[in-house]
């Protein structure tokens, strides 16, 4: 199954760590469509990034994951579900994936994300070569700017 990637989990390092995914560097640049990033999704005193409606869509990766990947990244995404969604791949295939959105209860107002969890997350868009603009969109949301491509 496809999981679509927005948040650290970009981060093929993490993934690969997270899931045992040893092809998280082949993972396919992908688009979820009505949606933008927000980082509003708030757990044990950190903000994380999650994805609501409505938006102009989404940058993130694709990775194709198995049922033990699957449940491994359960383990880690403590306050959001996984549910099914349409992404567009670059070639504007529409492809099912699951994504990890936060639940209700764990959706605040909107803060700032830790600078660590932010460079990962700008790491990880670079290193999958996700439009410069999006990389500047995730740092706009975050309400700080990440120098640097890489070495983090």
């Amino acid at each position: 199954m496809w999981y679509f990637a927005y948040g650290s989990n970009l981060c093929t390092a993490q993934m690969a760590a997270r899931t045992g995914v040893a092809h998280a560097g082949r993972a396919r640049r992908a688009r979820l469509p009505g949606h933008r990033l927000a980082f509003n999704m708030r757990d044990g005193g950190s903000t994380y990034a999650n994805v609501v409606r409505p938006g102009d869509g989404v940058s993130g990766v694709l990775y194709w994951c198995g049922r033990r990947e699957l449940a491994a990244l359960d383990g880690f995404e403590v306050g959001y579900e996984r549910v099914p969604v349409e992404v567009l791949d670059e070639a504007g295939v529409r492809l099912d994936a699951v994504a990890y959105v936060a639940r209700p209860e764990f959706v605040t107002a909107g803060d700032h994300p830790a600078t660590a969890y932010l460079r990962r997350i700008v790491r990880g868009a670079r290193e999958h070569g996700l439009p410069e603009e999006y990389v500047r969109v995730i740092e706009a949301a975050a309400g700080c700017e990440v120098r640097g491509r890489g070495g983090w």
